[in-house]
């Protein structure tokens, strides 16, 4: 397709489109989504979407992959979007069972998940989905917001968009890779960005963007069917035995040392905001240490030791159950590792041991521990507990629902 650009008397000006696979990168075409939301098709897809505004950008979904752009309506309305340059069939056909995978991933989220995974994706923390919303001008009240939400993610019911430079391929053959998805409600459009460049009279390069519907579903409600796991909640107590890194390993119960520790682990406890709305506070284990509950029994230690300078944090997963937890988890320990990075926290140490395993991060804590360094290890076990338990709570969740582990 050609334009032709009409500009008083001067002669048109035939502008031929830029071929598919030669047009704007991946990442230019994400961030043009990201910045203007207004230019996708929602409402031609589906009339019902209200105002469509951005949520976030790289949108990591634990265990799956990271999202190109996640919008969604006042109502809080999803809408997934994937960008792809076509330039083989199998990219095509990649991205495609990818945002499928996505839908399937996002459809086993409860709201606490999404909202967890929305505040590590914009660093903002409290219900910011509800917050855009409300921005955005949405007039429902946070209750039935989170309500509707959640309805909407128990039934998969979302707009998957994938949007590339030019989809080649026959809308037959992609509409294969959409059936059979049970349990899933969502609307699905491929959305063609086709650009045009030229040089204007003052030597100006010019481009624009034309978005267009190459294809679409209607949206099935298929049958859903859930099953609502019994959970067994333990409390352990007060006295546990303190782990080997801590505090109080090997030393006398000095009281003035038991002070000093209370003080600074009641600090933190009081301070301490999580991501995953869902995370329990900690709680003071032993001198030295604090337990971070995890689900199915599992814990995070965090603790310091005076006598080594150092403090650090470390997952604990017990018994059998949490040495194939381990070892599933270690099939991602790549990504996670880069999860742990992008925090600004030292790579971790992945370990198996005849009780269990445990994947553990220590660093330098230099005495003297005047206020300010007590500050300091304040915020830096701020951000290694936020980041342990955005990296491990939805994978153990995750594999304790798929029964990977027994």
């Amino acid at each position: 397709m050609t334009l032709v650009l009409i500009n008083g008397e001067a002669p048109p000006q035939l502008v031929a489109r830029v071929p598919p696979g030669e047009a704007r990168r991946e990442q230019v075409l994400r961030d043009l989504i990201h910045d203007s939301p207004a230019i996708m098709p929602v409402h031609e897809l589906d009339p019902s979407y209200g105002r469509v505004f951005t949520v976030a950008r790289e949108f990591n979904i634990p265990g799956v992959g990271y999202v190109d752009v996640l919008l969604a309506d006042e109502r809080g309305r999803l809408v997934v979007v994937e960008c792809k340059l076509w330039r083989n069939p199998q990219a095509r056909r990649e991205v495609v069972g990818q945002i499928l995978d996505y839908a399937r991933e996002l459809s086993r989220f409860g709201y606490e998940d999404l909202q967890r995974q929305i505040a590590i994706a914009t660093r903002r923390q409290g219900n910011a989905l509800y917050a855009m919303a409300r921005e955005a001008g949405g007039t429902l009240d946070e209750a039935a917001f989170v309500d509707r939400v959640s309805r909407d993610l128990a039934a998969g019911r979302f707009l998957l968009l994938v949007v590339g430079d030019g989809i080649a391929e026959g809308t037959r053959r992609i509409g294969e890779y959409l059936r059979d998805q049970p349990g899933l409600a969502f609307g699905f459009g491929l959305i063609e960005i086709a650009e045009y460049r030229w040089t204007d009279e003052s030597g100006v390069q010019r481009s624009v963007v034309q978005p267009r519907i190459l294809a679409q579903t209607a949206v099935i409600e298929r049958h859903v069917i859930r099953n609502e796991a019994a959970v067994t909640i333990t409390s352990l107590a007060e006295d546990a035995a303190p782990p080997a890194s801590g505090e109080g390993a090997g030393r006398k119960l000095d009281p003035e040392v038991q002070r000093k520790w209370r003080a600074f682990a009641q600090s933190f406890i009081e301070q301490a905001r999580f991501d995953d709305p869902s995370q329990p506070p900690p709680r003071i284990g032993g001198l030295g240490w604090m337990r971070l509950p995890l689900p199915r029994g599992h814990w995070i230690t965090l603790w310091r030791a005076s006598a080594r300078g150092e403090i650090g944090a470390y997952l604990n997963l017990v018994g059998s159950e949490g040495q194939a937890m381990f070892a599933v988890l270690r099939e991602e320990q790549a990504l996670i590792d880069a999860e742990i990075a992008d925090a600004g926290l030292a790579e971790p140490t992945w370990e198996r041991t005849d009780k269990g395993a445990s994947v553990a991060l220590r660093w330098p804590a230099p005495l003297p521990w005047d206020e300010a360094a007590e500050q300091r290890q304040l915020a830096e076990l701020q951000i290694a507990a936020n980041q342990m338990v955005n990296s491990f709570r939805p994978r153990i969740e995750r594999i304790g629902a798929d029964g990977l582990a027994p």
